[in-house]
């Protein structure tokens, strides 16, 4: 039994449905009265492309629990910031209290986040579909966090020109910083490097699988 049918047989499916429908509702009540519904919509084209890939690719390639959970936390993350346009968040006045700057620090998180979160499911891929292991694993899947932030940033741009010039500052999120989209992909960097760093420390004690 290979690898991809042995974790299918292993994942059952009520979890990630479940995962599934607990994200439908939570983004069902951010799609209700968003700030900007056009930047709204360009916002989840993104969950709209994510959502549909893991759909279409359960069947031959299910991830464990933990990395649905973790894509599933992302993209809430992500929906509630497309709710306000990545504008003011409630908890804003709280980051700015404890990371400081004069900037709404919430849209910084979601691309932490996207290191944080995402590096796991990446590198799991990576192992099932490279057979990589230990470091080139880890080292590879930070690299692909890493230029996919990168190509997002790209996407970021080219549809701000594309489709809606008028509303580009809005989309962007740059907040007048002329560095924005670099300190975007150094937090997923940076997030991606910690969370794999501290997974290869716990199993060279043996105290984490693989």
């Amino acid at each position: 039994m290979n690898a991809t049918k042995s974790l299918a047989a292993t994942t059952k499916p009520a979890f990630p449905v479940f995962v599934l429908l607990a994200y439908g509702v939570f983004w069902a009540w951010m799609a209700i009265a968003p700030a900007s519904r056009f930047d709204w919509l360009l916002e989840n084209l993104l969950v709209f492309l994510c959502v549909g890939v893991l759909i279409g690719t359960y069947r031959w390639f299910p991830l464990s629990h933990s990395s649905y959970v973790g894509i599933a936390l992302f993209l809430a993350l992500h929906t509630y910031g497309s709710h306000g346009s990545y504008g003011a968040t409630p908890i804003d006045p709280l980051l700015q209290l404890l990371f400081g700057g004069g900037r709404l620090p919430y849209d910084r998180l979601v691309h932490l986040a996207y290191g944080v979160m995402l590096a796991g499911p990446i590198r799991e891929a990576l192992m099932r579909l490279a057979g990589l292991r230990g470091f080139a694993a880890d080292a590879l899947a930070v690299a692909v966090v890493l230029a996919t932030g990168a190509f997002y940033e790209l996407i970021e741009m080219w549809v701000a020109g594309l489709v809606a010039p008028e509303m580009g500052a809005l989309f962007l999120g740059s907040q007048g910083d002329p560095w924005d989209a670099q300190h975007d992909m150094e937090l997923e960097l940076f997030g991606a490097a910690a969370v794999l760093g501290m997974g290869a420390l716990l199993r060279r004690f043996n105290l984490f699988a693989k």
